[in-house]
């Protein structure tokens, strides 16, 4: 039987839509963890078939969303096809990621309710409960975002001056899943970072450190090279997992044929947020629960008080694509 994610993509592309509307709304939620204070973010609704689904923008500045909402939201398709048609007419109106991954979601939300169904029913599927993350910023003194964790999983942004104290305090928590290094460092300190911390990912370490020894090489993960599914590596030197990101991807169909090129590979799957703060992030959560729900998710709840459950479950029972994901 083809991989889940295969299966899904495969379903999903052939769901009737029918678009009659779109509309757009922006905002800023405030999160005590975000840069600058306050996430600007904008939700696309598409209307058709009594029915509405919506998708998260995830463009980093309230320019871009009105953007987004100004121009291209007016210019939707409309009318009623197969859902990849409707994503091929959609890339054809923009090249940025965001603004496809956006529409795609709203898309998908909307044919599985006029459908009536779920993404789980429509595979004959039980979500499961979804293991999941923190993530941190670089931190000098990543103790914090232990007790900030209680007794959740970390993921951290390296800080190469971390000394050795530090890494024994990682090290003793078990409790770091991820470390990321961004791009940066260079194999010396990877391979200490490594040696204190052996079964964390190590998420895109400089590739020009490479080779690394075969110990980190089995715990080597990729995220910001992964734009397509194409770019997960065929031949031995790939990396041990991926970060799949729909909305660096362009969109879920994407994202699921990478995480279907990493099941026939043998690479581990965990999805990725990009500060999603409303729909986007409950989605996340819905494929997570079917595609990878034991993967290390960067999927946690950011801007409700704190709740944050041991595992999420979703409600394969619950139509749509955004219904039925815990808080």
């Amino acid at each position: 039987m083809p991989p889940t994610a295969e299966r899904l993509r495969h379903a999903l592309a052939a769901l009737d839509v029918a678009v009659e509307e779109a509309a757009c709304r922006s905002a800023e939620i405030a999160l005590a963890d975000y840069p600058d204070g306050a996430r600007p973010t904008a939700v696309v609704t598409l209307a058709g078939a009594a029915a509405e689904g919506v998708g998260e923008h995830v463009a980093f500045t309230s320019r871009e969303h009105a953007t987004f909402r100004d121009r291209l939201v007016p210019r939707v398709p409309r009318g009623r096809g197969r859902l990849d048609a409707f994503v091929a007419a959609v890339q054809k109106l923009s090249d940025d990621p965001y603004d496809r991954a956006a529409l795609e979601a709203a898309a998908i939300d909307l044919a599985l309710r006029q459908a009536r169904t779920s993404l789980a029913r429509l595979v004959d599927l039980d979500p499961r409960p979804v293991r999941y993350v923190l993530s941190f910023g670089r931190l000098r003194d990543p103790a914090a975002a232990l007790d900030a964790a209680g007794a959740l999983e970390v993921k951290l942004d390296v800080d190469p001056g971390w000394d050795d104290a530090t890494l024994a305090t990682l090290a003793e928590s078990g409790r770091v899943a991820i470390v990321d290094w961004k791009g940066g460092g260079d194999r010396a300190a990877h391979e200490r970072l490594h040696a204190a911390l052996p079964d964390a990912l190590v998420e895109d370490p400089a590739p020009e450190a490479a080779p690394w020894s075969p110990s980190l090489a089995a715990r080597l993960a990729a995220d910001a090279p992964v734009v397509r599914a194409i770019d997960v590596a065929g031949d031995g030197a790939g990396p041990a997992a991926v970060n799949v990101k729909p909305a660096r991807m362009g969109g879920v169909l994407e994202a699921l044929a990478a995480a279907a090129r990493c099941a026939r590979l043998g690479r581990t799957v965990y999805f990725g947020g990009m500060w999603e703060v409303g729909p986007g992030r409950q989605q996340l959560r819905v494929l997570a629960s079917l595609v990878a729900p034991d993967g290390p998710n960067d999927v946690a709840p950011l801007v409700h008080g704190g709740l944050r459950p041991p595992r999420l479950r979703v409600d394969a029972s619950a139509i749509g694509f955004t219904a039925g994901s815990s808080t």
